[in-house]
């Protein structure tokens, strides 16, 4: 090939990586421009333009796929904005997996469920920055309160919906159905086993909600939340992910009975173990949330100064 057609090729395999729009007019700058510099290193060089002196004039540009995106950048699929969010969602959606994964009926984790959620965050991060994109200026920043803001009305909205649920479900389940169904639902089929009345699986959850309504309690009265508050509900609600999921492993039916038996009624046992097993894995999420937000919190202070 001789220098003509080196240019020729690369000014080609650069506007094949352009919009179709776009493609002739900067192939013709591109092309003007190649020549131009080649000639002038040519005259500099005092000689002919040969194959060595064409492919380091090119390398100066950049293979076709840099030279195109100075021209015309390709958004990337998942923007660096974004990228902060797509871990956390990615991080916390495999602990999910992990724990429905062994506690489902296979007992086994498999890597399918895995690429299947990573495929749709990737999916989901795509449109948000494709519509980022074509809506400038829509996803304007708004200023928020800060992590410590708690109005007062939504604190007893919290406080009284932890008391209705889970709690009092939790205590009675056949009062709650009763009282929540006014009488139009049976309410045998959520009646507790003695032994599941007094299990210390039983107690402790009872123990953990009881925690749960004071500390709301507490942002009630405060008016905010505050640090401790904070780790304190994110210990909770660790707590609690952790005896759902105990809930689950043992009224699951295996064999044909379970290890405790939460309901009188079988299929009831049937129903709650995958309930359980699914809140506590967002109960654990929840807290690792609650954590990782109090461990990152700002507090603006000057830099330290060594020495």
């Amino acid at each position: 090939m001789n220098t003509e057609q080196i240019l020729d090729s690369y000014v080609h395999d650069v506007a094949r990586k352009l919009p179709r729009g776009k493609r002739n007019d900067i192939a013709f700058e591109l092309r003007s421009l190649l020549s131009d510099e080649l000639a002038a290193r040519s005259r500099s060089e005092g000689r002919q333009p040969d194959r060595a002196m064409v492919m380091s004039l090119l390398n100066g540009f950049g293979s076709p796929t840099v030279a195109a995106s100075r021209y015309h950048p390709l958004p990337a699929v998942i923007e660096p904005a974004d990228t902060h969010h797509f871990l956390l969602w990615t991080i916390g959606g495999s602990i999910a997996i992990s724990l429905l994964s062994v506690l489902g009926p296979t007992k086994r984790v498999e890597g399918a469920p895995y690429f299947q959620w990573l495929g749709i965050l990737v999916i989901v991060f795509a449109f948000i920055g494709l519509w980022r994109r074509a809506n400038p200026g829509v996803m304007r920043w708004k200023p928020s309160r800060g992590l410590d803001w708690m109005p007062r009305p939504l604190a007893l909205l919290a406080l009284v919906a932890t008391i209705v649920f889970p709690f009092f479900m939790y205590l009675a389940p056949q009062t709650f159905v009763r009282v929540m169904f006014f009488g139009a639902i049976p309410d045998h089929g959520v009646e507790l086993t003695e032994p599941f009345r007094t299990s210390p699986l039983r107690l402790a959850t009872i123990s953990v909600l009881s925690a749960l309504v004071v500390l709301y309690a507490i942002v009630l009265v405060k008016g905010r939340w505050q640090s401790w508050i904070n780790w304190s509900f994110a210990a909770a609600h660790a707590s609690l992910g952790v005896l759902c999921l105990g809930h689950a492993a043992a009224i699951e039916p295996r064999d044909g009975a379970s290890m405790i038996a939460m309901f009188e009624y079988a299929d009831a046992n049937k129903v709650a173990a995958p309930i359980f097993a699914l809140t506590g894995a967002l109960l654990i999420l929840c807290a690792l949330y609650e954590g990782y937000r109090e461990t990152t919190r700002i507090r603006p202070s000057p830099a330290r100064v060594d020495g």
